[in-house]
């Protein structure tokens, strides 16, 4: 306490106790307080309400000392009594020295400087006991010496550092005693540790050393030396040295504790990288253990359908299995780009456009059919889809990629969650201007736990090849579309997931049918470097079917080379090249022909501005289809024409 000691301190003084006493009691104090104070966490009101009460119903530690036999009532009135007199001795400290005591309580609330802080206060200690040296000392954890930390006054360089052994000097009986010495005249305290004044060649004579402590534990001493008009220290003195001994102590105690802090601190950061380039690798292990699944979904859904195409003999299911493997492909494509957009910092919005919902779920229903329905012996199960799908026409405003990736998921989930077989219903209506999916199984359905975790990222049931993204995913994707989710579940009594979307307006888009449109352009010479000569010889194709003359390159210096020759109008390049990029082809031939048209075929996702910053005129984006390359290409040659 900075006015006065504490009773317990007073009454340990005085040897009517022990420290292990007033130990003793103080834990018994806070055991009642524990018991009485359980405020609620961050309600201050409560907190201090429930603080009071406590307060006025907790006995003293005077009281407790006295129920524990560990002190008598008259005791404990001497100490009492002897609180008094300090309190006394304070009422009677200067108004013009207390305020600099606490100015120097706000300095060390305002700074972590433990150097800026100790300075000032030594400078004030001198300031108000008018003394004309001082020095703070500290106790070595390891030997038990005090050591002078921070000295001032004459010659107090030499005594940086110095150590006093333990139980040495006046310093010393204050640090093991723990209470302060006034010593008129030093030289006749038979406690003075002459060996001080021969270091410095200081003459010690009126001495006023206080004890530092730090919460209950003593770290120090502050003593101050010789008045400068040649009077002794008073009890005035002591008191205000006492607050300055506390004042420091917080300081130091401050300083310690942020110190640790940030070498704590550090020591996470340290940690949390090596946390963060763990769990980077892991996520990545994931993400690539994810996209393998849904690949392989879509492998399936291909391979299945070509094999089925190699023994079809009608032509019209012939027909709707390429259209299946084409739309597997965009949408593996689409997948792709997602997944590169995802890792940008900055997110392109989703292009929302009219939809069929009825169209989406028997287009997803189709890409997942041959997985069992023609193919049973691939799973050795039977799945039966069933559809309830509204007869009138259900429109939503969405992303009909990710929309169709998300029913995909859910299909998938059910077909998971039924091992020997089973049903899936797929339902869709309309209730109060919105448009629900209702997806059902009767499968081995989910648990409470399992039901609240169903849409965390990586978490999943289904062991060690499963990703547990596709339902985060999926519920990603809902979000987006303001989309809502509902699961009723039970185990082993199947799951239903409906999906609710608000109802959308505009009209549906025609579908360009799959035709190579002959556009009347010039015929131009076009050179195409692409060190994957099937890719290479398919832009070739579908360039000499639009009339144009091609020559088909997989080296970068064979191209540039060739396009030295002259003769060329265009350029069509892969950007990921051995040897050599695409950025550095187009920049070759641009020195030797500024005037060529470009492009560049790749699988990355290329800015607009950095398409114009490199020279180049157009991209087309891997995997690519006939109409992209035919428009791209008629619309260079028509911005050239212009």
């Amino acid at each position: 306490m900075i006015l006065s000691k504490l009773l317990g301190e007073i009454l340990a003084d005085m040897g009517f106790v022990t420290k292990q006493h007033i130990g003793e009691a103080l834990r018994l104090q806070r055991k009642i307080c524990r018991g009485k104070v359980l405020p609620e966490r961050l309600e201050r009101v409560r907190l201090i309400s429930k603080a009071r009460m406590a307060t006025d119903t907790t006995p003293m530690l005077g009281q407790i000392l006295i129920d524990m036999d560990f002190a008598t009532e008259e005791q404990l009135e001497q100490a009492m009594k002897r609180q008094e007199k300090t309190i006394e001795v304070y009422k009677l400290l200067k108004s013009e020295e207390l305020g600099i005591a606490i100015e120097e309580g706000s300095l060390i609330n305002s700074s972590l400087n433990i150097a800026e802080v100790l300075e000032r206060i030594m400078k004030h200690v001198n300031q108000v006991t008018n003394s004309v040296a001082s020095s703070l000392m500290l106790i070595d954890d390891k030997t038990g010496e005090l050591v002078f930390s921070f000295p001032t006054g004459p010659k107090a360089d030499k005594l940086m550092n110095v150590h006093i052994p333990a139980g040495k000097g006046i310093a010393g009986w204050v640090a093991e005693n723990g209470q302060h010495v006034l010593a008129p005249d030093a030289r006749k305290d038979p406690r003075f540790y002459a060996k001080i004044d021969e270091v410095n060649g200081f003459e010690t004579k009126s001495l006023l050393c206080v004890p530092l402590k730090a919460k209950s534990k003593l770290i120090g001493v502050l003593e101050v030396i010789n008045k400068t008009d040649g009077t002794c220290f008073t009890e005035e003195d002591a008191m205000l040295l006492n607050i300055f001994a506390n004042q420091a102590a917080i300081a130091i105690d401050n300083a310690r504790f942020y110190g640790e802090l940030k070498n704590r601190c550090e020591e996470e950061i340290k940690i949390q990288k090596k946390l963060a380039e763990s769990e980077k690798l892991r996520a990545l292990g994931l993400m690539a253990s994810g996209m393998a699944h849904d690949f392989n979904n879509m492998l399936a859904i291909i391979l299945g359908n070509v094999e089925l195409i190699e023994v079809e003999e009608d032509k019209e299911m012939l027909l709707k299995r390429l259209q299946i493997i084409k739309k597997v492909a965009v949408d593996s494509a689409h997948t792709i780009k997602r997944i590169q957009k995802y890792t940008k910092t900055k997110k392109e919005d989703l292009l929302f456009k009219p939809i069929r919902i009825n169209d989406l779920v028997r287009e997803s229903i189709a890409l997942t059919t041959p997985m069992w329905k023609d193919s049973p012996q691939e799973k050795g199960i039977s799945i039966e889809i069933v559809e309830h799908l509204a007869e009138e026409e259900l429109i939503i405003l969405g992303n009909a990629s990710d929309l169709g990736e998300m029913i995909v998921n859910l299909i998938f989930n059910s077909v998971d969650a039924m091992p020997r077989g089973g049903k899936i219903d797929i339902t869709t209506y309309m209730k109060d201007e919105n448009i629900y999916l209702k997806i059902s199984d009767n499968g081995i359905g989910m648990t409470e736990e399992t039901k609240d975790r169903v849409f965390d990222p990586f978490f999943t049931t289904k062991g060690l090849n499963y990703s547990g993204l596709g339902l985060s995913m999926s519920y990603g994707i809902l979000r987006r579309h303001n989309g809502l989710i509902e699961i009723e579940t039970r185990p082993g009594k199947g799951t239903s997931f409906t999906i609710i979307l608000p109802k959308g307006k505009g009209v549906i888009e025609k579908r360009d049918k799959n035709v190579i449109p002959v556009v009347e352009i010039e015929k131009i010479n076009i050179l195409v470097i692409d060190d994957e000569p099937k890719i290479g010889a398919l832009l070739s194709d579908i360039l000499s079917r639009q009339g144009h003359q091609t020559d088909v390159f997989s080296s970068a210096k064979d191209g540039i080379e060739a396009f030295k020759k002259g003769g060329y109008d265009m350029l069509i390049t892969d950007l990921g090249m051995p040897n050599m990029s695409g950025w550095e082809v187009v920049r070759v031939v641009r020195q030797i022909n500024p005037r060529v048209l470009t492009g560049m075929v790749t699988g990355w996702d290329i800015s607009d501005d950095e398409t114009k910053q490199k020279g180049v005129d157009f991209i087309i984006n891997k995997p690519f289809q006939v109409n992209q390359i035919v428009q791209a290409v008629t619309n260079a040659v028509k911005s050239k024409d212009n």
